[in-house]
């Protein structure tokens, strides 16, 4: 009985005196299982002391505190409070409008900069570009939200809104919201059995003219409730597709390339044939003067002509120095250039007066940088930057400077591998972001830091 009740622990909460543990000890050490005593040595890896051996359990209290400690984040605090604040959603954000030409909203990207909407007459405020180093950054792109499927045909900038709109060869034209970071998209159009090819804002921003292989054409409005119009083709006109057309500063004219050497032009405002110009040779290229009073047409045989837009005759045309065949051409905004460029890849630079007055004037320069077809030329708001690309070659992509008419080496950077092969291009209105399209259907978006403003 004794050693029973000295060996089951004690359910009463009795003090223990000296002699019943001297006595508890005893028996402990008598009755102690042999093996429990060798589990207790092969698991511990002592003899007889096993309190001494078990883990401090203070200690490894504090380790866990200190290492709870260091792995809490870091809240973060608002940098500024205001009295009405409310919490909002994490999903929840603000999508910009067109009747408020969107909110003013500050880019994670940007650097000391808040690009807003501008009209397409205001322009940055700064000193001359350098000629020696162009300082730009890449920036998201500005369709990953939703990229095309498949090759891009067309980017634009909106010319009175943060607005990019993309298009292409999977029948979809697409408008994102421009600020760098996110670039959220706002609206996007899917046209069946229609491939985009060539997608424009009208002046005014309030419509967009879309261009397909068929002998036809679609608009859509922006601000009203028209939605999306067809244009049906026109009997008898001579064109193989409406696919190319550029539209005119002034708001007046929508000029299509058509077969022959014919140039169709199209009203803005009732979308209905007004006249037709003829050339010799193909129309490779059309541009407008920034009045909208000239225009421009390049021809496979090398000629360029110029358009009274007012009586639609032909006033002046000039050759192109050594060109073989004529592919793209494009007017500074400041009247002062002319750029033609062919599909040998040279690209020949002309003063405008000294190429009104002349049938064969001399070119002020010769840019060879571009190895294959120079598909397409364009220059910024400033007239100070010259965008040359091929489609034929991967980052075929050039800038030059006016009015020092030299190649910004440091662009496009030598290890940039998504541009692939730039499709199209286009910088916004005060030349804040150049956009340039690739076949991938990716819109890589560049924001060129010595201007300010979007």
């Amino acid at each position: 009985m004794l050693r029973r009740r000295l060996g089951t622990p004690s359910s009463t909460k009795r003090k223990a005196t000296s002699s019943d543990s001297k006595v508890s000890q005893v028996l402990g050490e008598t009755y102690k299982d042999a093996r429990e005593a060798a589990l207790e040595e092969e698991i511990l890896g002592v003899g007889e002391n096993v309190i001494d051996a078990l883990p401090d359990l203070e200690a490894t209290k504090k380790k866990k505190r200190k290492r709870k400690k260091k792995a809490d984040p870091i809240p973060e605090e608002k940098k500024w409070h205001d009295s009405d604040d409310e919490p909002l959603a994490d999903f929840e954000t603000s999508k910009p409008s067109w009747a408020d030409r969107f909110d003013e909203e500050k880019s994670d990207d940007s650097d000391e900069e808040i690009l807003r909407a501008h009209s397409h007459a205001t322009l940055a405020s700064s000193v001359s570009l350098p000629s020696s180093h162009l300082d730009f950054k890449r920036v998201t792109d500005g369709n990953k939200e939703e990229q095309s499927k498949d090759c891009l045909k067309c980017v634009e900038f909106h010319p009175k809104a943060t607005v990019l709109m993309t298009g292409g060869d999977d029948h979809t034209v697409r408008l994102f919201a421009v600020d760098g970071s996110q670039n959220r998209k706002i609206h996007s159009m899917f046209l069946d059995r229609c491939p985009v090819q060539c997608c424009r804002f009208s002046r005014g921003g309030s419509e967009i003219i879309i261009g397909s292989k068929h002998k036809s054409f679609y608009i859509y409005d922006m601000e009203g409730n028209g939605g999306i119009t067809f244009r049906p083709k026109l009997k008898g006109l001579e064109v193989r597709d409406m696919s190319r057309f550029v539209i005119s500063p002034d708001g007046r004219f929508i000029a299509f390339h058509g077969n022959h050497g014919y140039i169709h032009l199209f009203s803005q405002n009732s979308k209905e044939l007004v006249d037709s110009v003829k050339m010799n040779g193909l129309v490779s290229g059309v541009c407008f003067s920034n009045d909208g009073q000239h225009m421009y047409s390049f021809g496979s045989d090398g000629e360029v002509y110029v358009w009274n837009m007012n009586t639609r005759d032909c006033i002046h045309r000039f050759s192109d120095q050594g060109c073989i065949k004529g592919v793209a051409i494009a007017a500074s905004p400041d009247n002062n250039y002319i750029v033609c460029g062919s599909s040998s890849g040279i690209v020949s630079v002309y003063d405008r007066d000294t190429a009104l007055q002349s049938r064969h004037p001399e070119p002020l320069k010769l840019i060879k940088n571009l190895t294959t077809c120079c598909n397409s030329a364009l220059f910024n708001s400033h007239s100070e930057l010259l965008a040359l690309r091929s489609k034929d070659l991967e980052k075929a992509v050039k800038l030059v400077h006016f009015p020092s008419m030299t190649v910004l080496p440091n662009f496009p950077e030598q290890f940039d591998n998504a541009l692939s092969s730039v499709m199209c291009m286009d910088f916004s209105p005060s030349s804040g972001y150049l956009a340039l399209g690739n076949n991938k259907g990716r819109c890589l978006l560049y924001r060129l830091q010595h201007y300010s403003k979007y």
